[in-house]
């Protein structure tokens, strides 16, 4: 067992180990943790002593709350380009997951945002326990989902458009529901569970399935199931502007509290945010997932001079005044639709893989 990059590595049994491990930030992920995945996984490739990889945490608060954006924020600040380099890495630490050729098991218990929901969805298999909630909730900072959100919402229609442009968190229960996780597994049960992966003498897909099978139970009901027909009729609109009036204009009594909360919470998005957060949305339903992690790169680039980020994570992370003074010359957007385009339709053409941007 090894302790380095807030990643606690090991091997037993026939299962590869990697733990989360940076708790005081609820496992926000470092660039030395995303690389430390990467080489870890590179080396268990061609590793005949290893089956199957299994992916925590060593928070019992969360799984991952996201990618370290202060450290985005810090670098951007200073005039480096790292914050860039922290995305490239991120994302093919991500096509490394995808791509692996063994089962990659993750276990989901606590929080799993942004950046850690987009390391989730990589995985193969996914567990989760009653005490996860889940969100990309970016857009509270001014920024977009990103880490493959444009692909993994968009294929929930309007649930995935009310998600990306809310941030709201849903429960374990609710991304069973939206088949974001594979298995319900009690919280209590995780250390049994993982014990009885290390044990088994051999972990290929089947036998992972069969011994997880053993664990599962039937979660509380999904109470975004229940909400899903006001999703629907609010979020089918093309523009933010017809969704935040349809919301606004809600009669029905039984709705309108639920609406007036959902607009509220839109109102504190910044414009620019929410209107990328939909067009990406709109776009990715058509897009392959690679195309989708592309677009999001571009952009990903853009965004530290164009977009709200800057002023959001100062708001929010840095000064804590609350009080972001989101731009609001709506104008700029069309501009910056320009440049994405522009610059993905580059990479597209030369064929050149984005992620290496």
């Amino acid at each position: 067992m090894k302790h380095e990059n807030n990643l606690i590595i090991s091997t037993q049994g026939r299962l590869g180990m990697i733990c989360l491990d940076r708790t005081t930030h609820l496992n926000a992920l470092s660039i030395a943790m995303i690389q430390g995945i990467d080489q870890q996984l590179q080396h268990w490739r061609d590793a005949a002593e290893v089956d199957a990889i299994l992916i925590s945490s060593n928070s019992e608060k969360a799984f991952c709350a996201g990618g370290d954006i202060r450290y985005l924020y810090d670098s951007y600040q200073a005039g480096n380009t790292q914050y860039r380099d922290y995305f490239a890495a991120e994302y093919l630490m991500l096509d490394t997951l995808r791509k692996f050729n063994k089962p990659v098991v993750v276990l989901l218990d606590g929080y799993v945002l942004g950046g850690g929901f987009g390391l989730a969805q990589a995985c193969h298999i996914k567990l989760s326990s009653e005490k996860s909630r889940f969100a990309m909730p970016e857009t509270a900072i001014g920024f977009f989902p990103d880490v493959a959100a444009t692909h993994f919402l968009s294929r929930l229609d309007e649930i995935g458009v009310y998600m990306a442009l809310t941030g709201e968190q849903i429960s374990s229960s609710d991304a069973l529901y939206l088949d974001l996780v594979d298995y319900h597994v009690p919280s209590a049960h995780f250390a049994e569970l993982q014990a009885s992966l290390i044990a088994a003498p051999d972990l290929n897909y089947v036998e992972i399935r069969k011994i997880i099978g053993t664990f599962i139970t039937h979660p509380a009901e999904s109470q975004l199931k229940t909400q899903i027909e006001q999703i629907n009729k609010h979020f089918a609109y093309p523009s933010v502007e017809e969704i935040e009036n349809s919301l606004a204009h809600d009669s029905k009594s039984l709705d309108r509290t639920w609406a007036q909360q959902t607009l509220s919470v839109l109102k504190q998005r910044p414009i620019m945010a929410k209107k990328t957060s939909l067009k990406l949305q709109q776009i990715g339903q058509n897009l392959s997932l690679e195309k989708c992690m592309q677009l999001e790169r571009v952009l990903q680039d853009l965004w530290f001079e164009q977009g709200d980020l800057i002023e959001g994570v100062r708001a929010l992370i840095i000064d804590k005044d609350k009080n972001p003074q989101w731009q609001q010359d709506n104008s700029k957007f069309d501009l910056i639709l320009d440049k994405i385009w522009l610059s993905w339709h580059k990479t597209s053409t030369e064929n050149s893989y984005a992620f290496k941007c």
